[in-house]
């Protein structure tokens, strides 16, 4: 399968639109109320939370996006009756969950669980920037609950979130990386594999 290396053709880039934002912030302004109040590494603050809870979304909404643009385009031929039995069998959905914990995975296709990872720590300047990080898992997070595929997403924007790139994915969990400041299972971007590739494998 072909990886992502340091190329950013091999990168899925989604525009965030006003709307898909909207959705975003709406849906963290109802979840927060909800929410274990996580420090992470600093001293909590609902702001911060709000925030990571909106990004969170925003890298949800934007696979959500990429997969419906091309299931549109690769079944835009067939009838509505015909297109609904062709995705039934992929047995694709999105895990939206608000209230309760969540079960460790945002979506499914073909039975298998995928987690969206969204970095939400702050908005990157620059798309080469990506090159530079890893697909994190926490340790912890690994122990409780392992998906079977994870994805890695960044947000690019200066003042606020403009485009959400899909970095890539890897099936099962990376090695087990302890430098960082809590342990976590890491692989860099550019040893992830393509999401042409996840196109083509799962859909």
């Amino acid at each position: 399968m072909k990886k992502v290396e340091n190329n950013i053709n091999n990168l899925s880039i989604i525009d965030v639109s006003n709307d898909l934002l909207q959705t975003a912030t709406f849906l963290a302004k109802q979840r927060i109320i909800f929410e274990y109040p996580r420090a992470g590494y600093g001293t909590y603050s609902q702001e911060n939370h709000l925030i990571n809870l909106q990004y969170g979304y925003i890298g949800e909404l934007s696979f959500l996006k990429f997969i419906t643009e091309h299931l549109n385009n690769k079944y835009s031929s067939l009838n509505p009756n015909e297109r609904f039995q062709n995705l039934k069998n992929k047995k694709f959905s999105y895990n939206l969950i608000i209230g309760q914990t969540d079960d460790g995975f945002d979506f499914q296709v073909k039975n298998n669980e995928i987690d969206i990872k969204t970095y939400g720590t702050k908005l990157l300047s620059s798309i080469n920037d990506i090159f530079r990080y890893n697909l994190l898992i926490d340790k912890r997070q690994a122990k409780n609950h392992q998906a079977d595929i994870y994805i890695q997403v960044f947000i690019i924007g200066n003042n606020k979130p403009e485009k959400c790139v899909l970095a890539g994915f890897y099936e099962g969990l990376p090695s087990l990386n302890s430098r960082f400041p809590q342990p976590a299972h890491a692989i860099p971007v550019p040893q992830l594999f393509t999401m042409d590739e996840f196109l083509e494998k799962f859909f």
